[in-house]
């Protein structure tokens, strides 16, 4: 279950990331695409990780 809790949050930041990117009112210097990469990060991490227990 942890695993997918973390697949849902790295989603939550590329999807908030995503948004950012394409409003033109928002310019945060790029930030943005750090966002959407540290979200597909989390991501991959959450669904590489193995499921200890039962």
């Amino acid at each position: 279950m942890k695993s997918i809790k973390l697949m849902i949050l790295g989603i939550s930041f590329m999807i908030l990331g995503g948004i950012l990117v394409v409003d033109t009112a928002t310019n945060i210097g790029g930030i943005e695409y750090i966002i959407v990469l540290s979200g597909l990060v989390v991501a991959v991490v959450g669904f590489l990780k193995e499921e200890t227990g039962s």
